[in-house]
């Protein structure tokens, strides 16, 4: 046992990058199983516990407050990670303080969203959007801890700040619901409350592992340019909710949110299990063909067993009140070989070519052309048709980086 554990100290000192690689993947394994699971705890009690419309109202409450987080400045969290990492550790509270100002323009607007829905739509979800409103700048400002300790490389306490925020979250929403059942106000209160809490609490902490005071003049500006290119993006990805809660209503909502969460529940593990690979399959000087084939076969396999697996699991998980959410699984799910592939794909681009034309250009046309489609989608198919958008939109971002990669190339010639 000496000799086995000499050995493997000899190895591990010999090799401390892929050791540490090792290790830091260990800790944000953990922290995806950890936060997966209590927002799957959380969609279980919801689905089980509270009124389709009370649900629905909540998922369009959500979605309506990330595209309001754009005033927030979210770029600044890649820019502080990044300026971190090359040690000017001093940017972090600037970039903090420079969040929190610019979120206090969210207050009078979701004041405004409180007050339409208050007088003209649902009183509850008016008051909801008002009370969220107190809390706005606490909810996005201070949660840039988690970017800076990344950049600081303590996975080990930022997976373990994030892990007990989701749980506590969770726990609390969930006794909620139990307590109270369809109260929305206190659901959305409690919500905000315990996410501005533990940013707030996390922020402090982490102020102890700034070392220097040294800042990083692009730090700002830099955060403002990932910001603006995000835009689209934040849109895109939390538009079909809006669509579904204002033209068709929060019941459909609630039902499309169970089907669709659900699924990008398993496609986030993947690429959380992906995430240690990918680098090294993306840095490749050309895109192995032979590579690639297996790990599409390998995903078709196990897309088409979550395929016939949901008609059974959704019901069991959520009620038989959500039924009608299993085919919308069943849609994201068969994209699942795609997903993976669009996240290889994508990371050539961003490891191996660094084409930041590409990159940006991608975060222009996709996400418009992804806002373009839903209109008629929704028109058309319903919820069915924006659930296929949810898993076809693998297949069009990889098109669209096809597009950009070959014709980027003829302008170069």
């Amino acid at each position: 046992m000496n000799f086995l554990r000499i050995k493997i100290k000899e190895y591990l000192d010999k090799n401390k990058f892929m050791s540490s690689l090792f290790i830091h993947g260990i800790w944000m394994t953990i922290r995806q199983v950890i936060v997966l699971g209590s927002g799957l705890a959380l969609s279980i009690a919801f689905a089980r516990l509270a009124t389709q419309e009370v649900f629905g109202q909540y998922q369009l409450i959500l979605s309506i407050l990330s595209v309001v987080s754009i005033v927030s400045i979210p770029g600044l969290n890649m820019s502080i990670l990044g300026s971190t990492a090359r040690g000017f550790e001093g940017s972090f509270t600037r970039a903090v303080r420079t969040s929190f100002l610019w979120s206090l323009i969210g207050i009078p607007v979701l004041l405004a969203v409180g007050g339409y829905y208050y007088i003209y739509e649902n009183p509850t979800v008016g008051l909801a959007f008002m009370a969220l409103s107190l809390f706005f700048p606490f909810l996005y400002a201070p949660n840039t801890w988690d970017s800076f300790l990344q950049g600081k490389e303590r996975f080990d306490v930022a997976s373990r700040y994030s892990s007990i925020q989701a749980l506590i979250n969770a726990a609390t929403i969930i006794a909620i619901l139990f307590l109270f059942k369809d109260n929305l106000l206190l659901i959305v209160v409690a919500y905000a409350l315990t996410l501005a809490f533990f940013n707030i609490v996390w922020y402090k902490k982490s102020l102890r592992y700034v070392e220097n005071k040294n800042e990083d003049k692009e730090t700002i500006p830099y955060g403002w340019f990932v910001t603006k290119i995000q835009i689209l993006s934040l849109i895109a990805g939390n538009l079909d909710k809006v669509l579904i809660g204002i033209f068709i209503g929060p019941v459909q909502l609630a039902v499309y949110a169970i089907g669709i969460n659900f699924s990008k529940k398993i496609l986030y593990f993947v690429k959380s299990l992906l995430g240690v690979a990918t680098p090294t399959i993306s840095k490749k000087n050309t895109v192995s063909m032979k590579l690639y084939s297996k790990i599409f076969i390998l995903a078709t396999i196990f897309a088409g067993a979550l395929f016939l697996f949901m008609p059974v699991l959704i019901p069991f998980l959520f009620s038989n009140k959500y039924v009608d959410s299993i085919l919308l699984s069943q849609l994201v799910v068969a994209f699942l070989p795609f997903y993976i592939l669009n996240i290889l794909y994508k990371n050539h681009f961003l490891l191996y070519l660094k084409n930041k034309r590409i990159l940006f250009y991608e975060s222009i046309i996709f996400p418009i052309t992804k806002i373009l489609l839903m209109i008629p989608l929704i028109y058309f198919f319903g919820i069915i048709g924006l659930a296929f958008l949810i898993g076809f939109q693998n297949i069009l971002n990889m098109a669209v980086l096809y597009l950009l990669h070959k014709k980027n190339k003829q302008v170069v010639k």
